[in-house]
């Protein structure tokens, strides 16, 4: 399979850190810097204010068999592995899930008295199993934090250390950003970056989706 690089950033050159440097002009040394080739070269980009502009560049990506763009502040510097409100990955929303909660890990520090993590789970329709497909531990608030404890405390089944198993009986609704395929968890798969939609205090955990439905958005 031919492989292609397309530079996008440059964070250090000669032994000098860039990393304070704005997105701008580390573009600008990328470019004077990087001798291209055809599969060697900078990644296309806009530098725009035009919204339509900005969906022609987006639509061209998809077309080209791009999975999106990204979106970035020409005045930012560099934050290594901070997920911060600098820079945005702009791609197709897949669809969510409903799945039911059926383990958590109490937190640390200010939440240690909190369940701060929580263990998903599909549904098995033949056995009735339900079968594990990620972790979820953000969009919440302290104060949701707070209540999903209170309302899951009754619900526990068992502790070991930090984790604990929780009956299934509560529905959420999450996004994520892709499933892929992992034996970490019962099902299978793994949801990439979950995050929470909403309660769906509507269904019950025999109405969750499958391991059927999570194969078909897969593919």
């Amino acid at each position: 399979m031919p492989v292609e690089i397309n530079l996008f950033d440059i964070l250090y050159l000669n032994g000098k850190s860039l990393l304070n440097e704005k997105f701008e002009n580390r573009r600008k040394i990328l470019e004077n810097t990087v001798m291209t080739t055809e599969t060697f070269r900078l990644a296309e980009q806009i530098i725009t204010d035009s919204i339509e502009e900005a969906e022609k560049f987006y639509n061209y990506a998809q077309k080209s068999g791009h999975e999106g763009v990204m979106a970035k502040k020409l005045d930012a510097v560099y934050q290594a592995g901070s997920r911060v409100g600098y820079m945005y990955k702009i791609k197709p929303v897949m669809e969510t899930l409903d799945v039911v909660i059926v383990g958590g890990t109490w937190g640390e520090g200010k939440r240690a008295q909190w369940l701060a993590s929580f263990l998903l789970a599909v549904r098995e329709p033949v056995s009735n199993k339900f079968l594990t497909i990620g972790r979820l531990g953000t969009g919440f608030t302290d104060e949701q934090f707070k209540e999903m404890t209170e309302n899951l405390r009754e619900l526990i089944t068992r502790e070991e250390g930090k984790d604990v198993e929780i009956r299934p009986s509560v529905v959420i609704e999450v996004a994520y950003e892709e499933i892929q395929k992992s034996p970490s968890y019962t099902s299978g798969y793994a949801l990439r970056f979950p995050r929470l939609v909403r309660f769906r205090g509507d269904k019950s955990p025999e109405e969750a989706d499958t391991v059927e439905r999570v194969e078909e958005l897969s593919r």
